[in-house]
């Protein structure tokens, strides 16, 4: 038989515990040892987001929770903009089999309005969330391992046939500045392994 949202909503409260903002601060600040858990869209977390938590958007919640959270007797602490995606997030958390889940009533809008202390990640550029979205994918990269590539500065020395592509490469990847050191002059016979250079 269907179910209306409200029936759906009504049916994870039941099950779920929701606590306040202030509730949830207590825990994080007594007890370290709650996983608080973002189930907002990527963008929403890029643009603000709790200290130390972790971002799995709702729509991939069940496909990649259990890469992230592996221990399911883990303490979670789930949190959205309001409270209502969240609560829905730890019905189904519930229904995998983690047992200890709450639901932050109100969400991140009320964490920011009772003035408790946030993060915001680097600000990229439409142009470079389009570039570096492979990057994103990338486990051993991501945005945090990109934004650091953005904000990295590199010095080069020698453009040779190693400092040339090394030093492409690293433009390419995203390095935010560069440094280039050659004390050679070029000459037509660099040009075969001296990809920086032309004619």
């Amino acid at each position: 038989m269907s179910k209306t949202f409200q029936q759906l909503m009504d049916e994870a409260r039941r099950e779920v515990k929701e606590i306040s903002v202030q509730e949830a601060q207590e825990l994080l600040h007594n007890n370290g040892k709650y996983l608080l858990l973002d189930v907002r869209e990527k963008e929403e977390y890029r643009d603000g987001h709790l200290e130390e938590a972790v971002s799995l958007p709702r729509g991939f919640l069940e496909i990649k929770v259990e890469t992230i959270v592996p221990e399911k007797s883990t303490p979670i602490i789930a949190y959205c903009a309001g409270g209502v995606r969240s609560l829905l997030a730890a019905k189904a958390l519930k229904d995998m089999g983690y047992p200890d889940v709450v639901s932050m009533s109100g969400g991140y809008t009320a964490w920011k309005t009772a003035g408790y202390k946030w993060a915001q990640d680097y600000q990229f550029t439409p142009e470079q969330l389009i570039r570096y979205s492979r990057h994103f994918l990338l486990p051993e990269v991501g945005e945090e391992g990109q934004a650091k590539l953005l904000q990295a500065k590199v010095l080069t020395v020698g453009a040779g046939g190693l400092g040339s592509p090394s030093a492409y490469y690293l433009a390419a990847a995203g390095v935010g500045t560069m440094g280039i050191i050659d004390n050679d002059v070029v000459d037509l016979s660099n040009l075969q392994r001296q990809i920086l250079h032309t004619n």
